[in-house]
C-alpha cells in the first residue's frame, strides 16, 4: 500500500483549508508560499490526467492543489479554501481527500479487511463492497494534525489503476458521516467515466 505525507506549501494548505481562515488571510498565505509567477501555474485543477492515463475528476465543490500533484498522488480540498471561488463550493463540508495509485493486479480488489491491516487502521465499519470499489470508515493516523482519527477510505478500479483514497476531515466534521463516503463515490464515478478504459489484449486462437 502507498504511504504519503504532507510538506511545506501542501501542509499549510491543508491546515487553511480546514479551519476556514478569513480571504484576506489566506491571500497572504499563497502569496508567501507561491511567489511571483508560480501562483498562476499553482492555481486548483478540477480534473488531473495521472499515471496509466488516469483521468482524476475532483467532487462537486473540490478541487486539486496542483503543489501536491504527481504522477500517481493528489490532495484534494474545497475550491474556496485553495483561493478558487466557484458556485456551490461553500456548501459541501471542509476536508481533504488524498489519492494515491499503483498499477492495477489481476483478481478482486483488496477488502476492507486486508485494506485495514496493510494501512494500520482499527475500528472499522460501514463496510460497502462491490466489483470496482471497496469503501469503508475506519481510525488511524493523520497526515496533519487538526484531524480526526476517524477517516473514509476507499480502494476503486480505475482504468488499469488501482487508487487508494483516504478521505479526512476535523472532529464533527460533516465529511466524517455518511456525506464523505458520498463525496468518495462521486469521485471515483467521475474518474471511472473520464478515464479511458483499458486495451484488451487480444485472445490468441489455439
Amino acid at each position: 500500500m502507498t504511504t504519503w505525507t504532507f510538506k511545506g506549501p501542501v501542509a499549510a494548505l491543508a491546515l487553511f483549508t480546514l479551519t476556514g481562515c478569513e480571504a484576506g488571510q489566506r491571500t497572504k498565505l499563497v502569496e508567501g508560499v507561491l511567489p511571483g509567477t508560480a501562483k498562476q501555474a499553482a492555481r486548483p485543477l478540477s480534473r488531473a490526467q495521472m499515471a496509466g492515463d488516469v483521468i482524476l475528476v475532483a467532487p462537486s465543490g473540490y478541487c486539486i492543489d496542483r503543489t501536491s500533484l504527481k504522477a500517481r498522488f493528489a490532495v484534494m480540498a474545497r475550491c474556496d479554501g485553495l483561493g478558487v471561488t466557484l458556485a456551490g463550493s461553500g456548501a459541501v463540508p471542509r476536508g481533504l481527500i488524498t489519492v494515491s495509485l499503483t498499477a492495477r493486479k489481476p483478481g478482486p480488489l483488496p477488502s476492507a479487511a486486508q485494506t485495514a491491516q496493510a494501512t494500520q487502521l482499527v475500528v472499522v465499519d460501514a463496510v460497502e463492497e462491490s466489483q470496482d470499489k471497496v469503501t469503508f470508515r475506519a481510525q488511524g493516523r493523520i497526515p496533519v494534525s487538526g484531524l480526526s482519527a476517524m477517516q473514509w477510505r476507499g480502494v476503486a478500479a480505475i482504468g488499469g489503476q488501482t487508487a487508494g483514497i483516504a478521505v479526512y476531515g476535523a472532529e464533527q466534521s460533516e465529511i466524517l458521516t455518511s456525506v464523505g463516503r458520498t463525496i468518495m463515490h462521486q469521485m471515483i464515478a467521475r474518474s471511472i467515466e473520464a478515464t479511458p478504459k483499458p486495451a484488451q489484449t487480444p485472445t490468441k486462437r489455439k
